[in-house]
């Protein structure tokens, strides 16, 4: 599975989401969702606050007071934020991504950055695209770093070698933040 999108709309899709978040934050424009007389913990002064919370393309653009498409009253309710695992194999769970994520919320954890290393290292960009599929709708933002390199090293055997053009193929995904950790240590050696 490959996905593409013109350089030009790319570029033109990050900037007008850029410019909503801006204006949004100023005031200029309604934010998506606005957490009404929300109490926060305002991580500067160690104190519970009250106040707006203003949320466009997903992103907690503002404390204070703001207007929004959708709101909802938080009055007496506090809001903290949730726990992003920035590093995790998610197939070493040895558990599916919908089970993964069943045993991983109701402890705090909203989101995942996930390298498919050992998935990839057997199924090549099947595994890959397996991963992006299952964990698509799941209540875990899971986001992903494609690995840099399949098999790890010339010392190692896998099920798949992947060169640039396999890797390069997933960067216009939308949950594809970048390139994973480089595990050929032998080959930066060299």
């Amino acid at each position: 599975m490959s996905y593409t999108e013109s350089w030009s709309g790319k570029i033109n899709r990050k900037l007008l989401k850029k410019l909503h978040i801006i204006d949004v934050a100023a005031g200029r424009e309604k934010a998506d969702l606005v957490l009404k007389n929300a109490t926060y913990v305002n991580v500067f002064s160690g104190e519970l606050d009250t106040g707006d919370i203003a949320v466009a393309e997903g992103l907690i653009v503002g404390l204070g007071s703001y207007e929004g498409r959708e709101e909802v009253d938080m009055t007496g309710k506090i809001v903290c934020p949730g726990f992003i695992d920035a590093h995790i194999h998610l197939e070493s769970s040895l558990v599916s991504p919908a089970e993964f994520a069943r045993a991983v919320i109701p402890h705090g954890t909203t989101t995942v950055i996930t390298d498919p290393h050992e998935i990839t290292n057997v199924m090549g960009t099947d595994g890959i695209d397996y991963m992006l599929c299952a964990t698509e709708g799941l209540p875990v933002d899971t986001q992903f770093m494609i690995p840099s390199c399949v098999p790890a090293s010339a010392l190692d055997e896998s099920g798949a070698n992947l060169d640039y053009r396999d890797i390069d193929s997933f960067f216009d995904h939308p949950r594809v933040l970048g390139l994973a950790e480089m595990m050929n240590f032998p080959g930066v050696i060299s």
